[in-house]
């Protein structure tokens, strides 16, 4: 993949600080990865109360331990006295159910300086109270997070009691994130006077039971919780193993089985097949639909002859009318589409059934893919990030048009950069539906030939004398846990989940109270299903426009004169002086994932700088509206169709961009095409898709044959951000310790810096940075 890309500069590391692992450029890039800061969301960190001990201790599912003898503890306990009790309850457990010389001693310690080391997210969270295994200690009394057998806090003085459960739900939600193969982490607060027992359940929420130290039935729910520290039970998932760690400085791996079938004489069979030395990529979401993506080293695992590079495990609603896997076969039948990620194995996999009391039912969904992606933010050039931009838009038409799908969230995390000479895309695998994919490479090399593909006896294939062959392409577009299948499953038995707004921490940005909060990335989103409806239609008569249809590059006319230039001939922007069409139903449609393609190239030209260059400052006022709430951003399309775009903006390096962003703004400040009766051209789903790629490939075209311009197009982006001009708020790195240790171990150039985040503290803000690193990603 490519080099990394912080995009703030690097925090003052905390002196007891250990590395989680060698620095390292990130490569894997399956899903962009964001260093996540926790912040306490009542909707998402959903509490609920055990009714009492008894109903604590049937959810532990534990022996009863009828006849230990209680354990005392006063009506006041100190962290010291605690800590030595829970170490003594520990030890007798051991002896009495663990006594095999191979079973080891889990013992607590006091952690609250020390930062364990190896989190998929680069976290500096640092739990009061660590419980793990004796040997997992360090001489320093650090571990690594996937070691953490139960985190938690000691309640310290001058909090608030809910500040004092928000950070002890803080360990719950880091530990859910190192340790993939838990559906149940489990955690305490700890105060002078009471116990709290938290347990996060994964997808779910977290349940809770207070109760005083001189309580009788104390003594034996600590004995039983410890218990469950040695023996996860079905708290755990079988099919994890943790690897073991030879070299502290390297990110713990583990080992997933997948069961593959197969049939031998009408007989269907599971047979165990072990991923060894999976690295974490990326996890999130620890209580919603917690995701965990691991990438392979080497060539893949061979499944049933397809390589597995990639295995992703996701927390689904059980009753959800699609899922990806579902999606990925409709997206690949009857013949392979380029630029789409390929699954090469799924399966469903069962929550327990003790863990199913918080609410709707959900399912674990496991992904074997092949494809390893780049992230979008480490394309190296303007010219590469620009030929993307217009594959995507042809990838997303083709779905739309022949396979019905919609992807549903594009977004910076979902788009990957895999050049084809990473990824080859043979002929005979490539589609060959009524409308093939001819992509960017296809109308700028000297060596293309025009002609439709009519008049070249029927075969697109007969194109190859370009370098990259028409339907090849350096997209990859990944995650469609959220797309949808626009002409199946419309029965009342499918709970259609609408596509909506959701908030990524680095781009987070505060709603009032009764704002609804959906999923997904809102900077990248469209502006009306961030609204929820059509783009509002401009009061004054004056103010209503209809976008312009730009004219075709000569090739693009040339291969498309009997399909899209009648579809969509030129035509000059106009006043909209119609009456509106108010009675349409309004839905997500491809024009809205079309719109996410600008906020894309938006992001990524305003963070760029030339490689060893001065890197100058990203104007605040532009990034504010890039980051900011749906009228903000409505604000900027007007602003760049306009022209009047600020200084700074993009670097100077990059302004003749601002020509194509002016051109690209005035399609979509067109009014709202839910407005527009029927037969406008521009009400057409398309039009988007159509008008973007004319402009693209135009101004590809233009500055690829200007030797001035050609400079820019192809000067390489430094592999870090620009800053903004007042720094508001530091945000963590993206790229973690994991992804470019993947990236060191395939030659590929490292980023200087690590950044870690700090659930202490509360970030509440309004302004977002730039996202730590360009080059990092599902």
């Amino acid at each position: 993949m490519s080099t990394e890309r912080p995009i703030t500069p690097p925090r003052k590391q905390f002196p007891h600080q250990s590395s989680s692992g060698k620095k390292g450029p990130f490569d894997a890039g399956h899903k962009l990865e964001r260093v996540q800061h926790f912040r306490y969301q009542k909707e998402t960190h959903q509490k609920t109360d055990f009714e009492n001990a008894d109903n604590l201790f049937e959810f532990l599912g534990t022996l009863t331990f009828g006849d230990l003898a209680d354990v005392h503890f006063s009506a006041t306990v100190s962290r010291s006295d605690f800590l030595r009790k829970a170490n003594s309850m520990s030890k007798s457990i051991k002896e009495e159910y663990f006594k095999e010389p191979s079973n080891r001693l889990v013992v607590f310690k006091d952690t609250e300086s020390k930062v364990p080391r190896g989190h998929v997210t680069d976290t500096e969270c640092r739990p009061d109270i660590t419980a793990a295994f004796e040997n997992d200690f360090g001489g320093d009394d650090t571990t690594f997070w996937p070691c953490i057998r139960m985190a938690g806090g000691w309640a310290s003085e001058g909090s608030t009691s809910e500040d004092q459960e928000t950070k002890a739900i803080s360990y719950l939600h880091y530990l859910l994130l190192a340790r993939p193969d838990l559906y149940v982490a489990q955690g305490m607060l700890a105060s002078q006077d009471s116990m709290m027992f938290l347990v996060g359940i994964g997808g779910f929420g977290i349940r809770r039971l207070k109760i005083g130290w001189n309580d009788k039935k104390l003594s034996k729910l600590l004995y039983a919780f410890i218990y469950r520290t040695y023996d996860p039970g079905h708290f755990a998932d079988s099919s994890y193993k943790l690897d073991p760690i030879v070299d502290e400085d390297n990110p713990p791996k583990w080992t997933i089985t997948i069961g593959v079938k197969s049939q031998v004489g009408g007989v269907t069979t599971e047979r165990p097949v072990p991923c060894p030395n999976l690295l974490p990529l990326y996890a999130s979401s620890p209580f919603e639909t917690r995701t965990h993506v691991f990438a392979t080293k080497g060539e893949g695992v061979d499944v049933d002859g397809k390589k597995l590079t990639v295995l992703k495990d996701q927390v689904c609603r059980s009753r959800n009318r699609f899922d990806e896997h579902e999606i990925l076969e409709l997206v690949h039948e009857p013949k392979r589409v380029p630029g789409v990620v390929e699954a090469v194995y799924h399966k469903t996999i069962e929550l327990p059934s003790q863990l199913g009391g918080l609410g709707v039912g959900r399912v674990k969904h496991r992904h074997g893919l092949r494809q390893l992606g780049r992230p979008f933010a480490s394309i190296p050039t303007v010219k590469e990030m620009l030929q993307v931009a217009f594959d995507l838009v042809e990838v997303l038409r083709f779905l739309r048009a022949e396979r019905n799908i919609l992807h549903r969230d594009i977004s910076i995390g979902n788009v990957m950069w895999a050049p084809p000479s990473e990824d080859k895309q043979d002929p005979d695998t490539s589609t060959q539906d009524s409308e093939v994919l001819y992509f960017s490479e296809a109308f700028l090399s000297d060596r293309y030939v025009s002609g439709t593909i009519s008049q070249l006896g029927g075969n697109p294939l007969n194109l190859e004398y370009s370098p990259r062959r028409p339907h090849t392409t350096s997209v990859l577009l990944v995650d469609f846990n959220h797309a949808e299948h626009l002409t199946s499953k419309e029965d009342d038995q499918f709970v259609r989940v609408q596509r909506t707004v959701g908030f990524v921490v680095y781009y987070r940005r505060e709603l009032p109270p009764d704002t609804r909060c959906y999923q997904g990335t809102a900077l990248f989103m469209a502006r009306a299903v961030e609204a929820g409806g059509p783009v509002k239609v401009a009061t004054a008569l004056r103010n209503r426009f209809l976008g312009p249809i730009p004219s075709a590059p000569h090739r693009y006319a040339e291969h498309y004169q009997d399909t899209r230039l009648k579809k969509f001939p030129e035509k000059s922007l106009e006043l909209f002086t119609e009456a509106v069409n108010s009675s349409a139903p309004w839905r997500h449609e491809l024009d809205h994932d079309v719109e996410s393609v600008f906020w894309l190239m938006l992001y990524w030209a305003m963070t760029a700088w030339p490689e060893r260059g001065e890197a100058g400052h990203i104007e605040t006022t532009a990034w504010s509206s890039l980051t900011g709430s749906q009228d903000s951003r409505e604000n900027l399309v007007l602003i760049h169709s306009l022209g009047s775009i600020p200084a700074g903006t993009f670097h100077s390096t990059f302004q003749p961009l601002n020509d194509l962003f002016r051109e690209l703004a005035e399609i979509l400040y067109s009014i709202d095409r839910h407005w527009i009766h029927g037969e406008e051209e521009r009400n057409d789903p398309e039009y988007f898709a159509e008008a973007f790629q004319r402009l693209i490939l135009q101004f590809l075209i233009n500055h690829i044959n200007d030797d001035n311009s050609n400079r820019f197009m192809n000067q390489p982006i430094d592999s870090n951000p620009r800053e903004l001009i007042r720094k508001i708020k530091e945000v963590p790195l993206s790229s973690t310790t994991n992804q470019r240790s993947h990236a060191a171990s395939q030659g590929k150039r490292a980023s200087d810096t690590a950044e870690q985040s700090d659930p202490q503290a509360k970030r509440r803000r309004t302004t977002q940075e730039p996202q730590t690193d360009r080059n990092s990603e599902n």
